[in-house]
């Protein structure tokens, strides 16, 4: 299947990198949190490289490339790579402040600019923001840094640098980790992924102070928490239980709460500790006794669907048996005779919605008939619903005018008009709440071409939506993308244009990690849907046809159906 291949086949090439063994480094964060230094034996899989300080004698460039390479030292608040730095350098320069991640595959070249002033080029592919947030780039991009020197006492000296540092690929993926900082929607229901890296060596403090400081700018507003700040002088402590499993003893702040904001915590802290690779076993400890949540105390996260569902001749049909001789099972029987488009279901299987053939109304139905079919929004050109759940309906008029509409399924009178001004004077394609109820990817275009954001809903604690945040960017190299939806908690599936070859293409793009292209299209593709859990993606053509792919090929199904998508 071609989910578990993506994800060994990234564990497996950071294990070779590891074997390679690059450097340490680390984004150092202002933070009320002291902890003990976790030693490589205490944090298992953190590399160790030396970095090399300053030759005898060395030429200008040799001391910018120099510097560049020291990148991978972090012992000593970079005490290397300040080495290559005049004294008043050495005081200013803020290595917290990011990564540049560029490409091993080329040698760095330096040019002198004039006399004092070089000139470094990279071709960067990504970077790290001073949270952990990393922003990949479509393609590698030439990026020229220019960059001061003086003698101190004979030898050439940095006099000038940009804050940050400067990491290869290979030495990032072996000294970082991706990990998912897990918030709470507003509703307090559901566990909200924000995805960061952290250094490797750090490990579980820096996913501890990272929740402590709080969302990225994205969720700011749209989801709480129950981590408490962290006095100055507590200490992170870390163990390996009998069986060898990682052990954590809750900070006193967390163990002093009360009991219902206490179990919301440790919710947060043991789902954010276990998605690093090297805490998944992670067992949280409460003065000397594990701390076990069990169902009725345990936040969970919001995984997406996996019941694959479509537009039939009429109705809203299942696809969940797609090689069966007998038709498709109607699931919302008080469609099953009318002729509808872009159907989805709720995540609970209740609440229902779709559009007429024209795009120019917006259904509201559900699965056991609770809810009274009513026509929620008439009179314009609407984009297919998506549903969220708080019992919302998204859509919007595909000419934008800044907003969009959250149609209630528990009635008319509690429908909303969301602002949305990014949006204004823009085309949308598509829109896809995930299953957290908060964040949500929204395709839209104008004169510039397609662009996918992501951001985030802000409610009332009742779920009922007042605003959307303002969005981020997602890079996926693709262009005139026409449809993007969840395939996980922090990738997406999209279906686009390649610009190298103008070719129809689809992509599996993980929000932390990077992109991870599917079988290559037949001419037609228009709508595309896919869940991890299922592990398939689904496409509908413009001629009405419905192909199925576990990630090798794609196989036309035997079902007459449109517009698939997952609950």
């Amino acid at each position: 299947m071609r989910p578990a291949r993506r994800h060994v086949l990234r564990a497996a090439g950071a294990a070779a990198l590891l074997g390679l063994g690059a450097a340490c480094a680390r984004i150092p964060t202002d933070s009320p949190i002291d902890s003990r230094p976790l030693t490589g034996q205490s944090q298992p899989g953190a590399p160790y490289v030396r970095a090399l300080p300053p030759a005898p004698d060395a030429t200008a460039p040799e001391v910018v490339n120099g510097f560049v390479q020291a990148g991978v030292g972090s012992e000593e608040d970079f005490a290397v790579a300040r080495a290559y730095l005049t004294p008043e350098a050495r005081n200013s320069w803020d290595p917290a402040a990011g990564i540049t991640v560029y490409s091993g595959s080329q040698e760095l070249k330096v040019e002198e600019v004039e006399e004092g002033r070089l000139l470094l080029m990279l071709q960067v592919v990504a970077s790290v923001d001073r949270q952990g947030v990393r922003h990949l780039l479509a393609g590698p991009v030439v990026r020229e840094v220019e960059v001061a020197v003086e003698q101190v006492e004979g030898q050439w000296r940095l006099s000038a640098v940009p804050d940050g540092i400067f990491l290869s690929e290979a030495a990032f993926e072996s000294l970082f980790v991706p990990a998912r900082l897990y918030f709470l929607d507003a509703r307090e229901e559901l566990l909200v992924p924000d995805h960061r890296w952290f250094s490797l060596r750090r490990g579980p403090t820096a996913v501890l102070e990272a929740l402590a400081a709080g969302p990225t700018p994205f969720l700011d507003g749209a989801v709480t928490s129950r981590i408490p700040s962290i006095s100055s002088g507590t200490e992170l402590m870390m163990g390996t239980g009998a069986d060898g499993t990682a052990q954590i003893a809750v900070p006193r702040a967390i163990a002093d709460l009360p009991q219902g904001p206490r179990m919301l915590a440790l919710s947060q802290l043991e789902a954010s500790l276990r998605s690093m690779r090297t805490m998944a076993g992670v067992r949280l400890v409460l003065d000397e006794v594990e701390v076990n949540l069990d169902e009725n105390t345990r936040i969970e996260r919001a995984l997406p669907g996996h019941r694959p569902i479509a537009a039939g001749p009429t109705g809203v049909i299942s696809l969940a048996d797609p090689g069966a001789s007998a038709p498709a099972v109607q699931l919302v029987p008080a469609l099953a005779d009318v002729e509808v488009s872009s159907p989805v279901i709720s995540h609970g299987g209740v609440l229902a919605a779709a559009r007429n053939p024209e795009g120019s109304v917006v259904l509201i139905a559900s699965t056991d008939g609770s809810v009274p079919v009513r026509e929620a929004a008439t009179g314009g050109s609407f984009v297919p619903p998506t549903i969220d759940a708080a019992g919302y309906v998204w859509t919007s008029t595909v000419s934008s005018a800044g907003a969009l509409l959250a149609l209630s399924g528990h009635g008319a009178e509690l429908d909303a008009k969301v602002d949305a001004p990014w949006l204004t004077g823009r085309e949308v394609r598509s829109l896809a709440i995930a299953a957290d109820a908060t964040r949500m990817l929204v395709l839209s275009d104008d004169a510039a071409g397609t662009r996918l954001d992501l951001c985030a809903v802000v409610r009332g604690s009742d779920g009922a939506p007042s605003s959307l945040t303002e969005p981020v960017v997602v890079r996926t190299s693709l262009t005139d993308m026409t449809d993007a939806s969840w395939y996980d908690e922090i990738a997406v599936v999209v279906l686009g244009t390649d610009p190298a070859t103008g070719d129809r293409r689809a992509l599996i793009v993980d929000l932390a990690a990077g992109r991870d292209p599917l079988p290559t299209l037949t001419p037609g593709a228009a709508q595309i849907a896919g869940s991890v859990v299922a592990e398939t993606v689904w496409i509908s053509t413009e001629d009405g046809e419905l192909l199925r792919s576990d990630g090798e090929t794609w196989n036309a199904v035997d079902i007459e159906g449109v517009d698939p998508s997952f609950y």
